[in-house]
C-alpha cells in the first residue's frame, strides 16, 4: 500500500533544490494574488521551491492560455475545462516517467499540473456552483478528472451541465431581472423534472460561446474573482474554499494516476516533491 504522501521526502533531493534556479521560466503576472494565495494554503507541505514553481505555472496560466475558455471553465465551456484538466494531468503523469530526466520530466510535471489548478480553481469562481449552493467538491474521485457531458447531471450534487444547443423538450430558464445571487440561479426543465443548471460567464474575447441565451451572463456578471467584487465577499469566500479543497484533492489524484503508470517509481517521484509529509492529505492512494 504506497502511500505517496507517507514517503517524506525519498527520492532524489536535488531536484527540488535544483529547480529555484529554473523557476524563472514561468512568468508570473502581476496583481494576480488569488490563485497564489489559493495553491499556497492548498499545497503548503510541499518543497518551497515546488510549491513556487507550481504557483508561477498556475498564474501564468492567465497570460498563456487568455484565448483558451476551456483552461478556464469560461463561456459555458463545461465539457472542454474538464477535457482540459483531465488532458493537463495526464501530461503531467506522463513527464514522471522513466524516459524523461529528472529534472526536465519534474519541470514538465509541474507546469502541465499547475495549469490544471489554475482551470479547477477557475471552476468554482467562473461558474454558478455557489450560486446553486454548492457546497461540496465538483469530484472527489482518484481516477482522471471526470466529464461534464452537456445536461447530464454532475453526481456530487445533481446539478445539469448546461452547455450548447438544448436537448428535445428541454427548457432552461433564469430571472435575469433579481437582485444577486438570485440572478444566476439557471433552471433546466426536463418533460416534468426541475434540476438545477450549471453555467459560467461569457467572456468575449475567447473564441467560442456555448451559453444558450436566455441563461447567458458576462464574466463580469457572474466571477467571485476577488473579494472586493461588489457584493459577493460572502460568494468569494465560498469559492475560495472550494478551490483549496478541490486543489489538495488534485493533488491525491495525481498521485493515484502517476501510481496508476509507474507503480511505486510515480509515487516515489511526487514524495521527493514533500516537505512536511504531516501536513499532506490523507490520500489513501495504492
Amino acid at each position: 500500500m504506497g502511500l505517496a504522501l507517507t514517503l517524506g521526502c525519498a527520492g532524489e533531493a536535488g531536484t527540488a533544490e535544483a529547480l529555484d534556479e529554473n523557476a524563472h521560466d514561468f512568468s508570473v503576472a502581476p496583481g494576480e494574488a488569488n490563485h497564489e494565495e489559493i495553491t499556497r494554503a492548498a499545497l503548503g507541505f510541499l518543497k518551497p521551491a515546488v510549491l513556487n514553481t507550481l504557483v508561477a505555472g498556475n498564474v501564468a496560466a492567465d497570460g498563456k492560455l487568455a484565448l483558451i475558455n476551456a483552461a478556464h471553465f469560461d463561456d459555458c465551456n463545461l465539457r472542454g475545462g474538464a477535457a482540459f484538466v483531465a488532458a493537463k494531468q495526464a501530461e503531467a503523469v506522463r513527464a514522471l516517467g522513466p524516459g524523461i530526466a529528472l529534472l526536465d520530466g519534474d519541470l514538465l510535471a509541474m507546469a502541465a499540473f499547475a495549469h490544471s489548478l489554475h482551470a479547477v480553481q477557475d471552476f468554482y469562481s467562473h461558474t454558478n456552483w455557489v450560486e446553486l449552493g454548492g457546497d461540496v467538491l465538483v469530484d472527489e474521485s482518484l481516477g482522471a478528472f471526470p466529464a461534464l457531458t452537456p445536461y447530464a447531471a454532475i453526481p456530487s450534487t445533481g446539478f445539469i451541465v448546461v452547455q450548447g444547443p438544448k436537448p428535445r423538450g428541454t427548457a432552461v430558464a433564469r430571472d435575469a431581472d433579481a437582485p444577486y445571487p438570485e440572478y444566476a440561479v439557471v433552471t433546466v426543465r426536463h418533460q416534468r423534472t426541475t434540476a438545477p443548471g450549471l453555467v459560467s460567464g461569457t467572456v468575449g474575447y475567447e473564441p467560442g460561446n456555448h451559453c444558450p441565451a436566455p441563461v447567458a451572463m458576462s464574466h463580469e456578471e457572474l466571477n467571485k474573482d476577488s473579494s472586493t467584487v461588489a457584493d459577493r465577499a460572502e460568494q468569494h469566500q465560498a469559492a475560495e474554499a472550494l478551490a483549496i479543497r478541490q486543489t489538495r484533492h488534485e493533488w491525491c489524484r495525481l498521485n493515484q494516476l502517476a501510481r496508476d503508470a509507474w507503480g511505486d517509481a510515480g509515487t516515489e517521484r511526487l514524495a521527493a516533491w514533500v516537505a512536511d509529509p504531516g501536513a499532506a492529505p490523507d490520500c489513501g492512494v495504492d
